[in-house]
């Protein structure tokens, strides 16, 4: 009896088919991975809604402040950080873990976003990092602290941003109820006003207002967009767009959870802006006009009608 075996030819062709599924499946799988991703980092922030929403309701309808501080500089002042104060009274519990951390995106790189100045700078990884909680500041830097005798007993890593009016300096034009929230205990600011807890009456359109997002920290609405310096915004996840003549469109998206507390996602090339610095006014305007995501609590009144 004669034995048959494969030939040297047909081992090769058989390496060779394999290698080319291979070569079709691992984009496929790779993308897989990232659509899971950012469906965990959407079912994140729908339980930072629900977390949002029941402090509210246990608050008087009181909107959570990014922190609380005394003055208008903050030096030397503990900062205890929204994300602690939802940990503290057990709103949603979390950590200083990269991963299974509730206030963590599973695409947040693993990258200490804030640097010594107390900014990310012009690194866009440095906004889809993440940042310790509760926090001191020390002229331009910040650091990480506990603040035991109000309750907060560990150091939490944050990993999304909150939709806050956070200024620093004597000079600033406090205005109530401008965006989601702000660093409540400011003040007085160039008008004589400090900063109050936001109340939920504040809010035109809910389902349109931007609670938090991906990125870290607080503030600077103005430069949300990618590569922007000193921006808070994160935009972790694949573009939603085709791109085309707007290649910021490739560049990414950020998951987002709404006032109202549902949640989705904003291409990069959309995600609105606040007035200051270069951005013009009737661009700002058209990007938080009616029907479109804000960072307003209230745009008509922010910056007029488009």
């Amino acid at each position: 009896m004669s034995r048959r075996a494969f030939t040297l030819i047909e081992l090769l062709v058989v390496i060779a088919v394999i290698a080319v599924l291979i070569a079709i499946l691992l984009p496929s799988l790779g993308a897989a991975r990232k659509t899971a991703k950012a469906t965990t980092c959407l079912a994140n922030l729908r339980g930072i809604g629900q977390a949002l929403t029941l402090y509210n309701n246990d608050h008087n309808e009181y909107v959570i402040p990014s922190y609380t501080m005394t003055g208008t500089d903050g030096n030397n002042v503990p900062l205890e950080g929204w994300g602690p104060i939802l940990d503290r009274d057990g709103y949603l519990p979390s950590s200083d873990a990269q991963r299974g951390n509730a206030l963590v995106c599973p695409e947040a790189k693993d990258v200490a976003g804030v640097a010594a100045s107390g900014q990310t700078g012009n690194n866009i990884d440095n906004p889809r990092g993440w940042m310790q909680w509760p926090a001191v500041r020390t002229g331009s830097s910040f650091g990480t602290t506990l603040i035991e005798d109000r309750g907060f007993n560990q150091i939490l890593r944050v990993a999304y941003w909150i939709n806050a009016l956070n200024p620093i300096g004597g000079s600033t034009l406090v205005e109530p109820d401008l965006h989601y929230t702000g660093s409540v205990g400011y003040g007085p600011g160039s008008n004589g006003l400090s900063i109050k807890h936001t109340r939920l009456s504040a809010f035109v359109r809910p389902y349109q207002l931007i609670a938090v997002a991906d990125g870290l920290y607080a503030g600077r609405q103005r430069d949300t967009r990618i590569g922007a310096a000193n921006s808070r915004i994160g935009y972790r996840h694949p573009g939603l767009g085709s791109g085309g003549a707007n290649a910021d469109k490739l560049a990414g998206s950020a998951n987002v959870v709404f006032a109202d507390g549902h949640a989705d996602g904003i291409d990069g090339a959309v995600f609105p802006r606040g007035l200051g610095g270069s951005n013009s006014p009737d661009e700002v305007r058209e990007e938080n006009a009616y029907g479109k995501p804000s960072l307003y609590a209230n745009p008509e009144k922010a910056v007029g009608a488009p």
